[in-house]
């Protein structure tokens, strides 16, 4: 081998690595761009999934808790009898009850006047036609710790569905352990379908 060719290989070696480096870097770039793009969207498709299951696990947390609520609320009272006429008796011994709470807890009766037709509760007014309604304005007198024990018994131990739309204490002014309370309660009951169909 002459001179010149010696000379030429180290050249031709240099420009074969540079060759192969030249075509690792045509073949590879677009191969490990494409694998960065990817990493990108993997990661990207990972925090959406996230987001997701966060959202999902939220809505399931809310949902849960709207059932609780749902589950916590008591039943309306259903009754056969036929309320076309403004009667009592469509509540069943609802109204006794909560008399006979009332003084149990030792509250004493001063008067009842009662709404068969209560024209400021939402329930009654959004649902007339399936609901009956009665609001039971009682006057009440006792003390505090009377009232509490009522109320109590009222949330924990009364069967059906009411509402309590006013509450107002005033206290004697000859003896402030006895207090005045004006409290109303509201009484649901379910039509009967026989009224439903008739009014139909």
């Amino acid at each position: 081998m002459n001179k010149k060719n010696k000379q030429l290989v180290p050249i031709c070696i240099a420009l074969a690595i540079l060759l192969f480096f030249v075509m690792i870097f045509i073949v590879v770039k677009p191969k490990y761009e494409e694998f960065a793009e990817m990493k990108i969207r993997i990661s990207k498709n990972d925090l959406e999934r996230q987001t997701l299951e966060d959202k999902i696990k939220k809505i399931d947390a809310e949902k849960a808790a709207e059932d609780l609520k749902l589950k916590s609320l008591k039943p309306i009272y259903e009754t056969n009898l036929d309320s076309s006429t403004e009667n009592l008796g469509v509540f069943g011994n609802m109204f006794e009850e909560i008399i006979k709470k009332a003084q149990k807890n030792g509250l004493l009766i001063r008067s009842i006047e009662y709404d068969m037709r209560p024209v400021n509760d939402p329930i009654y007014m959004e649902n007339s036609e399936f609901y009956n309604a009665c609001e039971l304005k009682f006057f009440f007198v006792g003390s505090y710790s009377q009232l509490q024990a009522f109320m109590s018994d009222m949330n924990n131990n009364f069967n059906y569905l009411t509402y309590i739309s006013k509450l107002k204490i005033t206290a004697f002014t000859s003896n402030t352990d006895y207090l005045l309370i004006n409290i109303s309660i509201t009484l649901y009951s379910k039509k009967n379908d026989n009224q439903n169909q008739r009014k139909n």
